[in-house]
């Protein structure tokens, strides 16, 4: 992992020759020094390197034909095993890798796919933070296909068995497992071996999926998408690129590149993907029936695997009809445009939001719903959403954009969540939350979008049964309650790390550490606490929505009890409870700087103890756990509940004693008047019964001396 990399200094041994002191031939052309595999850098490498696990990447060493989008791609080499010739590819760190391909592809060889040797989490000098880097086998021809050419690269007549047959054993492994590339194009192949019989496909694990294709490789209903919330997708969506990949090595360049991104869109909203391309670019006869197929824009009808193994064994395949949408007839015009389908229709109110309030809102769309397309269903929808927002409960601005957001499923479903600026489909509002946080747009929109319950409406008004995005709907369900609370450990920190598994942890204390696993959370924090001031608690709103996450524990006591941030005993017992449920869960069994951190901020946590004298020699053995580094000590000897239950215990008879002592002093003060007057009438009493006493022995004394 991370720990295990480190940047050699320029001082490496003398064997490693730089490029300046290489030996150079009568021809001044640097001479090739053969290098030992064991402790050489490759020929010509200079001696700067990055150790990590089995790996050493050359970071002064670019290989640019390997990029993949945002991530470049650097010489690497083996150092403790043959793995052949090789390329490190790494990963931006302000974009979340793919979790479940990186699992499943790597260490494991796929035919048709670019061997993913394995994958690290490394310090990487020039960004000065870590990030994940992945060791991919070379392969062993150059790339394969390089936009703008003039001509095509491969013959049109050996592409199925070169690219299609290859792509095919991807994509049926993938589908196995209910995955999806996600990054099939042209520009991402490379030839398997010297004699180019056969292609291989290049990354798809170190960026969102779809984050790197150019707009006309998406689908019509995911390319209104922006890039980070084009969404993990299906096998159809693969199916489509590949369409669009066998047109464009069979053309020599990539289709409709002439045209910007909004033209692109517009025109395959008006005519269709097929008709499109095949009115724009000169297809070969041989190639058009598999493009035709792939392309066609209803998902339910496109080609699979077996249409697509069948035309290449030469049967015959069922034909796909044109575009299946169905174009009104007459106009909707919103913003000076005419819009002759519901999806062309729902691309221009959300290019032009404000302006679409009012045929919205008046009933107009509604009308042109039902004379224009005969739709009855959606007419009936759309008549729904306004009710909706007459009797909304909300702001009258909030409940307009409301009606937008609704009146754009209504019109297409199957198409990204659309609320003003924010586009993303549904399997993809977690990348475009981690996009948006990290690139400076912030939450605002994301929030907007579940705090008004939009993805709801959105899964309502799907058609067509889509595995990839039901098995979302359960993730859903939780994140508008989230969104709704304040507290640490909630709010869009907590959906962030729900929806995207392979987000770091974005707290400005470990964002550097790229944290992934609940497991390096600790030692991250470890390393941080060595350099920090102890002057905060080494937990906010991330770090809490990080272990409610990622922790297989019930963290809900604590979260709750750090919604109350006036009760400061509460509040730090909860901060020191989630940080030794991770120790005691994950380890290490020693955090001494952590420890001291938070000794230092322990105080309030001591006030759970009534008794002064308790307290004292908690406070004395706080200092001697935190040397020891376990979290799980200093939270158990705050958390005694023996002893606890005992200081509660004196506490109570303490008071009661106290209590009972006041009481009588109460009593004693309050009644001294009271009992003078008592004593004065009992003291005549007894002066009256001496005096009287006395009189009688007084007479009977006299009575006495008479007689005798």
């Amino acid at each position: 992992m991370a720990d295990n990399a480190k940047m050699q200094p320029d001082d490496v041994p003398s064997d490693l020759e730089t490029e300046d002191d290489a030996p150079l031939s009568d021809d001044g052309q640097e001479d090739q020094i053969a290098p030992s595999p064991e402790t050489a850098a490759p020929t010509g490498v200079g001696n700067r390197h990055v150790d990590i696990g089995n790996f050493r990447i050359f970071p002064d060493l670019r290989l640019a034909e390997f990029d993949c989008g945002p991530s470049q791609a650097f010489v690497a080499e083996g150092t403790k095993r043959d793995d052949g010739p090789l390329f490190a590819l790494l990963a931006d760190p302000l974009l979340p890798t793919r979790s479940d391909l990186l699992r499943v592809l790597s260490g494991v060889r796929v035919a048709g796919q670019l061997d993913l040797l394995d994958y690290e989490i490394v310090y990487w000098p020039p960004l000065d933070r870590s990030t994940i880097v992945c060791f991919y086998s070379k392969p062993g021809g150059s790339k394969v296909f390089t936009d703008g050419g003039k001509k095509a690269v491969i013959d049109e007549h050996d592409l199925p068995l070169a690219v299609i047959a290859p792509i095919i054993n991807v994509l049926t492994i993938l589908s196995d497992k209910n995955l999806a590339h996600r990054n099939l194009r042209a520009e991402n192949l490379f030839f398997a071996d010297e004699e180019r019989a056969s292609v291989v496909v290049g990354d798809c694990v170190s960026l969102p999926a779809g984050f790197a294709q150019p707009l006309v490789y998406e689908p019509i209903d995911r390319m209104t998408a922006d890039p980070a919330g084009r969404g993990s997708g299906a096998l159809s969506d693969d199916l489509y690129a590949l369409g669009i990949m066998i047109a464009a090595l069979g053309i020599g360049h990539t289709p409709l590149s002439k045209f910007s991104d909004k033209e692109v869109i517009e025109m395959k909203l008006a005519r269709g993907s097929f008709q499109t391309i095949a009115a724009h670019e000169k297809l070969p006869l041989t190639l058009i029936e598999p493009i035709r197929g792939l392309l066609c824009d209803d998902f339910e009808e496109r080609w699979g695997l077996s249409e697509l193994n069948n035309w290449l064994d030469g049967r015959r395949v069922k034909p796909v009809q044109g575009n299946t949408d169905r174009r009104a007839a007459r106009a909707q015009n919103i913003g000076g445009r005419d819009y002759y389908t519901t999806r062309g229709l729902a691309n221009g109110i959300t290019n032009n939001w404000a302006a679409s309030l009012a045929p919205l809102r008046d009933g107009v769309v509604e009308v042109w719903l039902r004379r224009g397309l005969n739709d009855a269903e959606r007419s009936k929808a759309m008549s729904e959403a306004m009710r909706q927002m007459a009797w909304s409960g909300s702001d009258k601005r909030t409940a307009e954009d409301v009606l937008v957001s609704r009146g754009i499923a209504i019109l297409d479903p199957n198409g990204p969540v659309r609320h003003k600026t924010f586009s993303a489909m549904l399997d993809g509002l977690g990348n475009m939350l981690s996009y948006d946080v990290q690139h400076g747009s912030g939450a605002q929109a994301f929030s907007e979008v579940v705090v008004r319950d939009l993805p709801t409406f959105w899964f309502s008004r799907l058609s067509g049964f889509r595995p990839e995005i039901q098995s979302q709907q359960q993730v859903y369900k939780g994140l508008r309650y989230y969104m709704q609370q304040q507290s640490m450990g909630y709010g869009y920190e907590r959906c962030l790390y729900a929806l995207v598994k392979n987000q770091h942890c974005l707290s400005p204390l470990v964002d550097k550490e790229y944290v992934i696993h609940i497991a390096q959370l600790l030692p991250a924090l470890e390393k941080v606490a060595a350099i920090t001031p102890h002057s905060n608690w080494p937990v906010d709103r991330h770090i809490a929505a990080f272990i409610a996450v990622r922790l297989q524990d019930d963290t809900e006591p604590q979260l709750t009890a750090l919604q109350n941030t006036g009760d400061e005993v509460e509040f730090s017992r909860s901060i020191i409870s989630l940080l030794a449920l991770v120790q005691w869960r994950h380890g290490p069994d020693s955090l001494p700087h952590l420890g001291l951190w938070v000794a230092r901020l322990m105080e309030p946590a001591t006030k759970v103890f009534h008794s002064k004298e308790r307290r004292e020699k908690v406070e004395r053995e706080i200092p001697k756990l935190a040397k020891r580094g376990n979290l799980v000590e200093l939270y158990n000897l705050i958390n005694d509940e023996k002893e606890r239950r005992r200081d509660q215990d004196e506490f109570i008879a303490a008071v009661e004693e106290y209590s009972a002592a006041d009481s009588e002093v109460f009593d004693l003060e309050s009644s001294g008047s009271v009992r003078l007057i008592l004593a004065e009438q009992i003291g005549r009493q007894v002066a009256s019964f001496a005096a009287t006493m006395i009189a009688l022995l007084t007479v009977s004394a006299l009575f006495m001396m008479i007689v005798w």
